[in-house]
């Protein structure tokens, strides 16, 4: 043992004894909290009736002790990892590992990008060359032409100077037409032959979509049966994820270009075509120049829901890519959706709910043309609080992956939840109508406010909110747990030492995990695909948000795999610190060890159930699987009472019954063998090799997303080098 090493140990026995002289109870070691005492009573006999996940020992903490401040240096709680930019710097050697270098990178953006005119410019037919000439000319000749201001639109008198209100004064720009502008990028990176990319081009640059009928060029009609093909994935494969289109009225032929494309850019990807995976890369480029384009050309766009939720799975893609430079460029155009969506007034202060909220009520027409008309209306305002609350789950899933700071403010979010999916899949008016007039005001349009208040009483949801919205509740806790944690990382004694805050926060931390634990049991009796992956995304979270409050346990695992997987020299022996803390952690605390590795393993049972193909999802899977290994490792396996368990408990079983709750909660009591995937006993040595294997194998079911790959490096690493 080294000698820091050493010394840590000295320190921790000595703090150790200086806490039993002041009746502390059992220990976690892990970091600077202290404020927050021992949730876990060992004197408390067992109960074998708590199955209750939001009780006792499935639902406690680590404690810490103001004696072990003397841990503090290294500090390992930083507030996470942002796992998008986080990537190997080499492979161990004789590893052999596939590296991300042959992914198409996007060239600039043309720099007559910002070149005025009164008026956008439609598609163009010339040859490339051509175009290129037109668009060097054009650039030279529209450089100092002002922009022109619509006389349509009136302008507010009383608004607030700061507020995010409609653009009074929308802004038109003459750029080069989109056609030229998309062959000259794609030009720029392939070689001159003629592809089905051009075809792409050809029916994606126009507006509306030009009919099959009319296309008279191979690659062209090839490109629209593929456009077809691919939105149908997207609809198999992404719609139920997050149900922003109005499945019953769509039309390809009435959808915007930019929106078809990305639909088609995330169908390719999800494809089960090979061929598609390249096409996938091709589409999103299109797609984020048409994105691009648009915005530039005309800004009332950003006004335009289809053109926001273009942009939103656009950056969705772009996150789960694998590749920096895209998700990097999703971070920064982060801002344009959640602004679009603010200025349409979607995304609002509280205390400013529109009459159109509060007025909405039940339609009460007997004439089927005005029946019809109003159900289009509640269609276009359905549409766009649906976009709103996509964007709140997409910027949720950047603010994990990249432990930052969400740019949703929760107390701008839509009062009202989503309808009920039987509301939104109404396939006439008529249906509409009944449906709604069956439920009633109050179930036809949930409140946010009242469904979180009844969650966090420990009271049933109501039995009409739909999936989706149950799913956003936790979504909404999940934020919560999220900023009271980035608020104790700022909290802890190195940055501002306001250890109050720390202590202020237990109870609230409690609660808020046992409503995700109430939300998760309202979502697990899923009766269709959409049930079943609202479920799915909401217990991976809710487990993954037990493991993230457990007082930086986390930050000390991804400390150590980020050293493992990293070349740079080591300056210090940080890692051995971290190392010894771990152990010590787990085995002075050894019931709430236990149980967050419970919660890991549900990670695991919950994904090999049915795995949601999404970004979010694939990194808690990997979150789930490296702190199994860390327990695996550095965790406490000894009983004492070895005869007593003479049969393994099996930790990745779905909990659904009352029997596996009792099994679990008493290995969690007392310990024993358990067995996981293809592990029969977690707690023997050499562990780790298959349960990378394992991690492996998952991960291959989602190789389509970058992401997935770039953690398959990571657990191919831990597997040569153990951890």
């Amino acid at each position: 043992m080294s000698s820091s090493t050493s010394s840590l140990m000295r320190q921790t026995d000595d703090a150790h004894t200086s806490s039993q002289s002041y009746g502390v109870g059992s220990f976690d070691g892990l970091h600077e909290d202290s404020a927050i005492p021992s949730s876990i009573d060992t004197s408390q006999p067992f109960d074998a009736s708590l199955t209750d996940i939001g009780d006792g020992a499935l639902t406690e903490g680590f404690a810490i002790s103001p004696s072990y401040m003397s841990l503090m240096q290294p500090n390992y709680r930083t507030g996470g990892l942002d796992w998008l930019s986080f990537d190997i710097d080499h492979s161990p050697q004789n590893l052999q590992l596939d590296t991300l270098n042959n992914l198409y990178i996007p060239e600039p953006w043309p720099l007559n990008i910002n070149q005025r005119d009164h008026e956008t410019e439609g598609t163009s037919d010339h040859g490339v060359n051509d175009r290129t000439q037109h668009m060097r000319t054009h650039a030279e000749t529209t450089r100092d032409i002002p922009p022109i201001r619509s006389p349509n639109l009136q302008l507010s008198t009383t608004s607030w100077p700061f507020d995010q209100a409609h653009d009074s004064t929308p802004h038109r720009y003459r750029l080069p037409p989109l056609r030229d502008v998309l062959s000259g990028r794609w030009r720029a990176n392939q070689s001159d032959q003629i592809t089905v990319v051009d075809g792409f081009i050809r029916i994606l640059s126009e507006s509306p979509l030009p009919q099959l009928a009319n296309l008279r060029d191979t690659h062209a009609v090839q490109a629209f049966g593929d456009l077809q093909r691919l939105v149908d994935s997207y609809f198999d494969r992404f719609h139920d994820v997050q149900a922003i289109l109005h499945k019953p009225t769509w039309a390809m032929s009435s959808c915007s270009p930019a929106l078809l494309t990305a639909m088609a850019c995330i169908g390719a990807l999800l494809s089960d075509r090979e061929s598609d995976a390249e096409l996938s890369w091709a589409l999103g480029e299109i797609c984020s120049t048409m994105i691009t384009w648009m915005g530039a050309s005309d800004t009332r766009n950003y006004g335009d829901v289809s053109y926001l939720n273009s942009l939103c799975l656009h950056q969705i893609y772009s996150l789960g890519s694998g590749n920096r430079q895209l998700y990097q460029s999703a971070d920064r155009s982060r801002g344009i959706l959640i602004g679009g969506l603010r200025g349409m007034g979607l995304l609002k202060p509280r205390s400013a709910v529109s009459l159109d909220e509060r007025g909405e009520n039940i339609p009460i027409s007997e004439d089927d043309q005005a029946l019809t008309h109003e159900w289009k209306n509640w269609i276009m305002r359905e549409s766009g609080r649906r976009a709103a609350w996509a964007a709140f789950e997409y910027d949720c899933s950047l603010c994990t992956l990249t432990s930052r700071r969400g740019v949703v403010d929760l107390s701008e979010l839509p009062s009202l939840l989503p309808c009920p999916e039987s509301i939104w899949n109404a396939t006439s008016a008529q249906a509409w109508c009944a449906l709604m007039s069956r439920l009633g005001p109050g179930s036809s349009r949930p409140s946010l406010s009242l469904v979180l208040k009844l969650a966090l009483a420990g009271e049933q949801t109501p039995s009409f909110l739909g999936s989706w919205a149950k799913r956003l509740c936790s979504q909404v806790m999940g934020r919560l747990l999220w900023d009271l944690w980035q608020l104790e990382v700022v909290a802890m004694p190195e940055y501002c030492g306001l250890g109050s805050i720390i202590s202020a926060h237990r109870d609230t931390k409690k609660s808020l995990l046992k409503s995700l634990n109430n939300i998760v049991d309202a979502l697990a009796a899923p009766s269709t695909t959409s049930d079943l992956i609202s479920y799915n995304i909401a217990s991976l979270l809710c487990h993954y948000s037990h493991l993230c409050a457990a007082n930086g346990v986390l930050d000390l695992v991804i400390y150590i795999v980020r050293n493992l997987v990293s070349s740079a020299p080591q300056q210090h022996n940080g890692i051995e610190v971290a190392r010894a803390r771990l152990k010590l952690t787990f085995a002075r605390d050894p019931k709430t060890a236990r149980r967050l590795c419970w919660h890991a393993t549900q990670i695991v049972a919950i994904a090999n159930e049915y795995l949601v193909s999404a970004p979010c999802e694939i990194m808690r899977v990997f979150m789930g699987y490296i702190f199994i290994i860390a327990y695996s490792t550095y965790g406490p396996h000894r009983t004492t009472s070895p005869s007593e368990y003479s049969h393994s408990v099996r930790l990745d079983v779905h909990d659904h019954h009352l029997s596996q709750r009792r099994v679990v909660v008493k290995w969690i009591q007392a310990g024993g063998p358990a067995s996981f995937g293809s592990v029969h006993d977690i707690g023997t040595d050499s562990c780790v090799p298959t349960i990378s294997h394992d991690a492996q194998e998952m991960l291959q079911k989602l190789k389509c997303w970058g992401l997935a790959g770039k953690f398959t490096r990571i657990f191919q690493v831990l597997e040569a080098k153990g951890f």
